[in-house]
């Protein structure tokens, strides 16, 4: 009965690192510890006394208990202290490196290379990991550029019209 439970407890254990650790091989190992612990109760001397109802009601007790908890595992993961570094949050969701959007709208720069339709340009204060993307589909480098939509890191440009 030992067995039963240390396999149905790994199984457990390793589907809810497969949260942490994605790749399959974690879950995949989780779930044949769980389907080798109710073929075992099926299988095993141990439970001889219980008969085929009590086997059934231990297999049942098994895949019930690692789906309830798996159940609250993935509920509320994102909830314990540990794990909040590890799930990504909508706080960013409108801003350029930490900065408002509106701060960046209309501000104008140069294109360093050809956007075609994206590229890279040189405009104050904006970062580096950001995508630029061109209006219109291309403006050659040289030209003057101005910012006319940001959305989270992808920022849009157009060429700016000439003062004269």
């Amino acid at each position: 009965m030992s067995l039963i439970i240390l396999l149905a407890l790994a199984g457990i254990v390793l589907i809810s690192l497969e949260i942490i650790l994605p790749g399959m091989i974690l879950g995949i190992i989780g779930g044949i510890a769980i389907i080798a612990a109710i073929a075992l109760t099926f299988g095993t001397a141990e439970l001889d006394s219980l008969g085929m109802a009590g086997r059934i009601l231990v297999a049942t007790a098994i895949l019930f208990s690692c789906m309830m908890f798996i159940g609250l595992w993935l509920k509320y993961f994102d909830r314990l202290p540990f794990c909040r570094r590890l799930v990504l949050t909508l706080a960013n969701k409108d801003k350029v490196a930490g900065n408002e959007i509106a701060e960046y709208l209309g501000c104008k720069g140069i294109a360093l290379t050809d956007l075609r339709p994206s590229g890279r340009v040189e405009i104050k204060g904006l970062p580096k990991t950001c995508d630029i993307i061109a209006e219109t589909g291309f403006i050659e480098s040289g030209s003057s550029i101005e910012i006319i939509k940001v959305d989270g890191r992808r920022v849009l440009v157009r060429k700016a019209p000439c003062a004269t």
